[in-house]
């Protein structure tokens, strides 16, 4: 269960302003979308053995805002553009999309390696490579480094979390959707024999999904405290400001237990320094929304749970502005554009 509410008000999407379907409509209408995916043959060091996919709109100028979006298992960067709705809004924005991409030989089927200490350590692995690929990003598409923001599915998700940890300097804003908190596969005291007998004999991906959630599996549950000293401990010195979060689950999905948004939110309540109770609940048919102000009363962390809705990206079919989306692998029908929600959220809109 989500913790209850202090307030609900009205949807966010009733209360929307006309305004915003004039100007965003305007944009989007007559776009022809010259701009394609390409793939960056060097972007430097890759330690993580990663390929960097990069999408630029037509028109982008100086200072430009950059979204980058990992995707989920048994995906790849061409089933994350059009499917989630980013490159609609890219176009109509003018933001530049970086869609990190693992490779087989790394992962049979397509997961970034989240659970690997080898990987979710600072500048280590698949995580320094996707830093790496930020940085060549900002350089060569003039990005702002103060507008980066991440956002991934599923295992996408859990790199997310490894990258907000690791990294959250680079971040203004991060969404973690149908993912984990990051280091769920420490082992604990009860769990510990499980723990190293899973991982000795069948790796780190076995004792991951035994300790964080996976496939019918309960995570361990972890005060907000120690779930905050495990994000301290992977810095060097603490950031000016964490960036800000958005947290998506469907409460039908049945690889990544639900329970593990619970203890998202337990870990960066933590790390942003806020209570465990939203401020505000939006109900609507298809979802519950709450929402987390810091004590200068700014959105700091957002919730979704999105209700019957499986392990997958949420989309809203259609041509309207804040419709989103084709349904593909892990892209599914969900009433609601997760895509805009998050830019919304994040600050990035006309």
């Amino acid at each position: 269960m989500i913790l209850l509410p202090t307030r609900t008000v009205m949807p966010y999407s009733a209360r929307f302003p006309v305004v915003y379907f004039v100007l965003l409509s305007a944009l989007l209408a007559g776009q022809c979308y010259a701009a394609s995916l390409e793939l960056v043959d060097d972007y430097g060091p890759n330690p993580g053995q990663l390929d960097m996919y990069v999408y630029v709109p037509d028109g982008s100028g100086q200072n430009v805002t950059m979204v980058v979006a990992l995707h989920g298992c048994l995906q790849q960067a061409s089933d994350f553009d059009d499917e989630t709705g980013l490159k609609k809004y890219a176009d109509a924005l003018k933001l530049v999309l970086l869609f990190p991409q693992q490779r087989a030989a790394n992962n049979e089927k397509l997961c970034f390696n989240w659970f690997d200490p080898q990987h979710s350590r600072r500048h280590h692995g698949e995580s320094g490579s996707i830093k790496n690929m930020i940085r060549f990003a900002i350089e060569e598409y003039d990005i702002d480094p103060t507008k980066v923001f991440v956002l991934g599915l599923s295992a996408g998700g859990s790199m997310t979390t490894v990258l907000l940890a690791n990294y959250p300097e680079m971040f203004q804003g991060g969404a973690i959707i149908a993912g984990t908190p990051y280091d769920c596969n420490r082992p604990s005291v009860a769990t510990g024999a499980w723990w190293w007998w899973l991982k000795t004999w069948f790796g780190d991906a076995a004792a991951a999904g035994f300790a964080c959630g996976l496939f019918h599996q309960s995570p361990i549950k972890r005060s907000p405290k120690q779930w905050g000293s495990y994000v301290r401990a992977s810095q060097d010195e603490a950031p000016i400001r964490w960036p800000k979060l958005s947290l998506w689950h469907g409460d039908a999905d049945d690889i990544v237990n639900p329970a593990n948004q619970i203890e998202l939110i337990k870990q960066w309540t933590n790390i942003l320094g806020i209570d465990l109770t939203p401020d505000r609940t939006e109900r609507a048919k298809t979802f519950i929304r709450n929402v987390y102000f810091d004590a200068d009363d700014n959105p700091r962390l957002e919730t979704y749970r999105i209700v019957g809705f499986e392990h997958a990206f949420a989309i809203d079919p259609g041509t309207d502005p804040d419709h989103c989306g084709t349904e593909g692998p892990y892209v599914k029908d969900g009433n609601i554009c997760s895509s805009l929600a998050i830019l919304k959220f994040w600050g990035i809109h006309p």
